[in-house]
Formats: C-alpha cells, sequence, structure tokens
C-alpha cells in the first residue's frame, strides 16, 4: 500500500513557504480525491496540524482542503521544496494529482492557511499643516487612495464622509498606501509624533513606508494630513488726514511700497512690493504664523494702529517698526486685513512780532519778539503735542507732525498783550484770540 499526507499551517507572512515559529492549524478538513475526483475519505488535521491517508491502492490521488470559516489559503508553490510550500489551489482548496506507486510514501502536500489582514485609517483636514491630528480638525471625503505591492497598485478606495478609508481582507505581505491630494491640497509633513496621531505619507509622493501585515493583523494606524494653502494681504494707502483709516477724502493706494513677510522666529520669508492700486498678497502659504512688515519710502512715515473698529479699514503697522502683530493662518484661509496707512509728516508755525500799532497786522519794521513760548496741542484731546520758543527773529515750527487737527498757545510775556486777531489775511495778521491766547483748530492733512 501507498500513503500520503503532511500539514496545515498559518502562514503568518502569507508568502506560501513553512517557516520556523509559524503554528499548526488543527481540526482542517482534508479529503482525498482519486483521479475521477470521487471523495475517497476524509479526515481532520491533528494539533501538529497534521493528516494522512495511508493504506492506499497505488494509483492517481489529489487532496482538498477547506479553510475553517474566517481563514483562507495562501499562495501556491513558492518554495523550491516541496516539502515546504503550500500546495492547494488558493480558489479550489485543490492540490494537483500525484501517481502513488507501491509501497511509496508522499509526506508533502500541504497547506498554508491564513486569516485575512487589514489596514486603513484617516484623511484629515490639517488645519495647521504640522502634520498632527489635532481637536476640531475633521476628515477630508472622496479622497482617492490606492494600495500597492511591490509598487504596483493592486487596489484603490476612496475616504467617507468622515474621511475614513479601509483596505480589508487582505493576504500577509508587504504593502504601501498611496494619498492621492486633491486638486489644490498639499500633503502634511511626515511623521511627526506617535503613528496613530501623525500622516505617515511622503509630502512629494503621498506614499507610507513599506507595511508589513501578518495573519490576522488590522493596522488602523496610516493616516494623511492635508492642507490648502492659504493667503493675507490688502492695502497701503496715503492716510491723508492721518486718522489711521482708510476713506477718506484723497487716499488712495500706494503703488511701490516693499512688504515682507515673516515667520513666527521674525525670519523673513517673502518680499512683494505693492501694485498700481497700493494692493499686495502673499500666497501659497502653509498655513502657519506669520507677520507682515512694512517699508515706506523715503519721507513717509506710518500713520496711528488700530484706530477703527474694522479691521479692514484700519491700520495695522506699528510706527516705529513697520510690522504687524503675528496671525496664525489656517488651512484654505485668506486674510486680507493687513493694511498700513502712510503719510508725510506735516508742519506748522511762523512768527512772533511785536506790533507796534496794535492793528494785529504785520507792517514794516515791525520785529519778532525772541523767547515766547509756544504750545502745540492736539485737537482732538487737548494733549501737548510740542513746545517751542520763538528764535531771534521770533519765528518757530513745529514740524514732523501726524496730519490731523490742532491748535496753537502762545504764553504771552508780563506786560504785554494780544493784538487783535483775524484783522487780515492769514499770512500777515495776528490769530490768536486776545482773551485765553488761543487761535481756532488747525487741520493739517
Amino acid at each position: 500500500p501507498a500513503s500520503l499526507g503532511d500539514f496545515a499551517l498559518e502562514d503568518v507572512d502569507g508568502d506560501g513557504v513553512q517557516e520556523f515559529g509559524e503554528p499548526a492549524i488543527s481540526n482542517v478538513v482534508v479529503t482525498l480525491y482519486d483521479a475521477a475526483t470521487n471523495a475517497l475519505g476524509v479526515t481532520t488535521t491533528d494539533v501538529a496540524g497534521a493528516y494522512a491517508f495511508t493504506n492506499l491502492v497505488p494509483g492517481t490521488y489529489f487532496v482538498g482542503f477547506a479553510p475553517p470559516a474566517g481563514w483562507q489559503i495562501t499562495l501556491r508553490d513558492r518554495g523550491g521544496d516541496d516539502a515546504m510550500d503550500s500546495d492547494a489551489d488558493q480558489t479550489t482548496g485543490y492540490t494537483i494529482p500525484t501517481v502513488l506507486i507501491s509501497g511509496e510514501n508522499d509526506p508533502t502536500w500541504d497547506a498554508g492557511l491564513y486569516v485575512p489582514a487589514s489596514l486603513g485609517d484617516f484623511v484629515w483636514d490639517d488645519l495647521n499643516a504640522d502634520g498632527i491630528q489635532d481637536g476640531g480638525e475633521t476628515g477630508v471625503s472622496n479622497v482617492t487612495v490606492n494600495l500597492l505591492t511591490n509598487g504596483t497598485i493592486v487596489a484603490t478606495t476612496t475616504t467617507d464622509a468622515n474621511g475614513l478609508y479601509a483596505f480589508t481582507n487582505l493576504p500577509p505581505w508587504d504593502y504601501q498606501v498611496q494619498v492621492v491630494a486633491p486638486a489644490g491640497w498639499y500633503v502634511s509633513p511626515q511623521d511627526q509624533t506617535g503613528d496613530a496621531q501623525d500622516s505617515d505619507v511622503d509630502v512629494a509622493t503621498g506614499l507610507t513606508a513599506t507595511i508589513t501585515l501578518v495573519s490576522g493583523q488590522n493596522d488602523p494606524d496610516w493616516d494623511a494630513g492635508l492642507y490648502l494653502p492659504a493667503s493675507l494681504g490688502d492695502l497701503v494707502w496715503l492716510d491723508v488726514d492721518g486718522d489711521g483709516i482708510q476713506g477718506g477724502a484723497g487716499e488712495t493706494g500706494m503703488p511701490d511700497v516693499v512688504v515682507s513677510l515673516y515667520d513666527a522666529a521674525d525670519v523673513v520669508v517673502g518680499t512683494t512690493t505693492t501694485d498700481v492700486n497700493g494692493a499686495y498678497a502673499f500666497t501659497n502659504l502653509v498655513p502657519a504664523i506669520y507677520s507682515v512688515g512694512f517699508a515706506p519710502p523715503a519721507g513717509y512715515q506710518i500713520t496711528l494702529r488700530d484706530q477703527g473698529a474694522n479691521d479692514a479699514a484700519d491700520s495695522d503697522a506699528d510706527r516705529t517698526t513697520g510690522r504687524t502683530i503675528q496671525t496664525t493662518l489656517v488651512s484654505g484661509e485668506n486674510d486680507p486685513t493687513w493694511d498700513a496707512g502712510l503719510y508725510v509728516p506735516a508742519s506748522l508755525g511762523d512768527f512772533v512780532w511785536n506790533d507796534l500799532n496794535a492793528d494785529g497786522v504785520q507792517d514794516g519794521g515791525e520785529t519778532g519778539i525772541v523767547g515766547v513760548v509756544v504750545t502745540l496741542y492736539s485737537d482732538l484731546d487737548d494733549s501737548v503735542v510740542g513746545v517751542a520758543t520763538t528764535d531771534v527773529a521770533g519765528a518757530y515750527a513745529f514740524t514732523n507732525l501726524i496730519p490731523g487737527a490742532y491748535y496753537v498757545g502762545v504764553a504771552v510775556p508780563g506786560g504785554w498783550y494780544v493784538s487783535p486777531q483775524d484783522a487780515a489775511g492769514d499770512a500777515q495778521d495776528s490769530d490768536v484770540d486776545v482773551a485765553p491766547g488761543l487761535p481756532a483748530a488747525i487741520t493739517l492733512v
């Protein structure tokens, strides 16, 4: 009589070859068939995974394996050694026929089995583009995800409404996942923290590292962070009235002003100039923390900051540094509210004189008075803006002023009186009120 048989083993790595440490599978049903496909006998594998059909008449036979529920048959004929590979067809469970001769024992008819594996997880809108899943960052739906083996795409799926995807019923093997960023989206930085919370795909290729799945494994840690580029910008304008708010008469955009973009570490990461309308923009930015710096042209200064309740219409630059505060841009955000008002400094002043005939009009031979104290006040809140003293010619001046409303106070020296007010044209008359010594408000542009 002849005999045949061997083993049913768990093919942990799915390579179709028996390896040390791969466990036996008991209670697998094995059927013996003759050349006419008649079932001649049925047995089950023992605790060592072994089976045998003995006392056979020499002839042609084959074996069929029936995997237990949830198990599948591994790759066939992958080893160079018949005694170490899996011989069952993955679909039918049948081996090929073999011819047994008188007295032959053929212990080479094996079946490798595995429990299907799976992998997947999450594609999300990485609002701050840091490559880490944070609270409030939601999934991106309808993103194409490919599964590759040895560089070849073997399956494709798309993320669901919550940004989730999965590849299931997989043979144990080496895989890669490729996330195809939709048009306009970019891939976040790779491997920034623990596998369950970071983005795992390469920013250039969209591919993960190689993922080795073993029998029965579910690996739900393969994520991809995506983001939409952000942008910011707005306007540099001539602040005619110096109030720090856009929209006054004659307030137009200023072209050719240099504007710089700074990152969170105050390093310049971009430079542009305003266009003919005074507009500028920094686009295609990675979501992050930024600030803007304005470089006023020669002779110009930056106007008052944060004067309006409307961010889109006020000036945001510091008067000394030209810098805005930092702002955080998130995925897809456009923030067109970072403006700068510029002005050319204004000035006022003139003359305190000895009005010999007390007519309030400067006449020939009437000379200036030295040492008279003149004070400049803001008409907005009556605060002192500056103090000057008339020179030997009786002249005084306040320069480098922000456009706005002012008034001048003259401290009349002891024993002197103020001449009549507004007795002639502004350039030649006395402008201070006789009683308090204060003129009306002067609006400078």
